[in-house]
């Protein structure tokens, strides 16, 4: 077919729209070297518009994205162009760039043409919240109210506005908790460096040992969360949250008035849980373990869950020895259109340190997941070079009661050189997250050194800080998400809400 698009161009090169073909024909096969040479190497269509958006194209996909940004941004006043197709293709060039706030100008430009355009306020809304820029977004979901008429966009309307009723105006807007209910797993992966119950040295840490009360004081305690800090996010996590007692009952009261993430192997009943859950207000975040569980049993209940309208992501661990099955399980997890992410292995295997000791081709089976993979091992290779080294780590003595002391002392000293040495950043952590550890314990965050003890969750004593506050472990920070103010577009997606994955999804 090119051959004879070409020879016809030849006994016709005035011909704009047989030009345009070939053009089109070299990009939609990928082929946009070609494509761009045949541009340049025929200048008698250089101002045409028409060509210029297609140049513009070829330079997004040949990640010359400055000159593409360049293209489009001259396109914007094109009589010739539609100006969505121009603006939606500067907004995925923005966002990649992190130019939030080009991208919502660029915005207000095509809602001046387009004002009942969904999708434009919806994006808008988007980069208002990764500014952030909360108040203004309040601002623009009125805009959108007054402007969209259609029955799903009054329902989306509907969510948003239940979920700013308890907002604060600062990032991650809503707060949010991690709660790590026991450590008691039915599973017993390799590479899992959660503590183990079983393990000699785990009552070393009285956090680790849970605190079962009545599902009725735990139902109560979080409704007092509810009452200091409105709809929270928690995350349920463990250990396996669904062998937690009376983990059904528990999720069934929590869901009403909180929103609930539950990190799960998906070894529950599924008919069970959907018959005492909501799925508006639970996300599932299934974590897949090829060592106990079939793929095509996995499957069955992801797609269960799925068809009773429960938001799921899949979570695979890059062990070295179950690489090989990331391939199928991603290609058929991503068949029944739900996300699938690679979490880096951090640990030793065969006496290497991991995720250091990953070859290229490991790595492509993660790069090519999802960016959030290549960010967190990236975030390891950094910050965990020497997490869970079993060398170090004497697991067969318990420790005495002194040796305790004695690590709790040598952590307050360093903790106490960094302070002197003025070294911090300052962070919104304890603010708006904390961490709560099976004996109800609270922290400011997962850091083990100088971390701020906020009260206990049972005992109805949280009190999360008033503040942004200095946190001086910047060294080894074991978060990648740590809300530091003013690099929100490093780690506000991590953090996003109900809605706005709901508006991220209708893409």
């Amino acid at each position: 077919m090119i051959n004879k698009l070409l020879s016809d161009f030849q006994n016709n090169r005035n011909d704009i729209s047989l030009f345009l073909e070939i053009v089109k024909y070299y990009r939609f096969s990928n082929n946009f070297i070609e494509a761009e040479k045949f541009i340049n190497e025929n200048k008698q269509f250089k101002n045409d518009d028409r060509v210029k958006f297609e140049l513009a194209n070829i330079y997004f996909c040949i990640d010359k994205k400055d000159k593409a940004i360049e293209l489009f941004e001259k396109l914007i006043n094109s009589e010739t162009i539609n100006i969505l197709y121009v603006v939606f293709e500067l907004i995925k060039l923005y966002k990649q760039k992190q130019e939030y706030k080009k991208a919502i100008e660029i915005i207000d430009v095509a809602l001046k043409k387009e004002p009942k355009n969904k999708e434009l306020y919806l994006q808008k809304i988007i980069f208002q919240r990764f500014i952030p820029d909360g108040k203004s977004a309040i601002v623009t979901l009125k805009q959108f109210k007054e402007n969209i008429e259609d029955s799903n966009s009054i329902k989306l309307i509907k969510n948003i506005e239940n979920v700013e009723k308890s907002r604060r105006q600062i990032a991650p807007y809503r707060c949010f908790f991690t709660w790590g209910m026991h450590y008691n797993c039915n599973y017993n992966c390799t590479y899992c460096y959660a503590p183990k119950p079983q393990d000699i040295t785990f009552e070393n840490n009285p956090n680790n040992v849970a605190r079962y009360g009545k599902k009725e004081n735990i139902i109560d305690s979080w409704k007092y969360i509810y009452d200091k800090y409105g709809s929270s996010r928690i995350r349920l996590d463990g250990g396996e949250p669904s062998i937690y007692p009376d983990f059904f009952e528990i999720i069934k009261e929590l869901s009403k008035f909180h929103r609930l993430q539950i990190n799960t192997n998906l070894s529950f009943d599924v008919n069970k849980f959907c018959d005492v859950s909501d799925p508006e207000t639970i996300r599932i975040d299934a974590s897949l373990h090829c060592e106990y569980t079939k793929l095509e049993t996995f499957i069955e209940k992801l797609n269960f869950l799925k068809q009773k309208g429960y938001k799921t992501t899949v979570s695979y661990v890059g062990y070295p020895d179950f690489l090989e099955n990331i391939p199928l399980a991603k290609k058929t997890i991503k068949q029944i259109n739900i996300p699938f992410f690679v979490h880096p292995y951090s640990g030793f295997y065969e006496d290497r340190q991991y995720p250091q000791s990953y070859t290229e081709q490991d790595k492509i089976f993660i790069y090519d997941i999802d960016c959030e993979s290549k960010t967190e091992l990236v975030w390891r290779q950094e910050r965990k070079s020497k997490y869970k080294d079993k060398k170090n780590i004497d697991i067969e003595t318990k420790w005495s009661k002194k040796e305790i002391e004695d690590f709790q002392k040598r952590k307050q000293k360093q903790f106490e050189e960094k302070r002197k040495a003025g070294k911090y950043k300052i962070c919104e952590m304890g603010q708006m997250y904390a961490r709560i550890y099976p004996n109800g314990n609270t922290y400011r965050c997962c850091s083990s050194d100088g971390n701020t003890y906020l009260g206990n969750l049972f005992d109805k004593t949280i009190k999360l800080l008033e503040h942004s506050e200095k946190c001086y472990d910047i060294d080894n920070c074991r978060c990648w998400r740590c809300m530091v103010p003013g690099e929100e577009s490093r780690w506000l997606h991590t953090w996003l809400d109900d809605w706005e994955t709901e508006i991220l999804e209708i893409k």
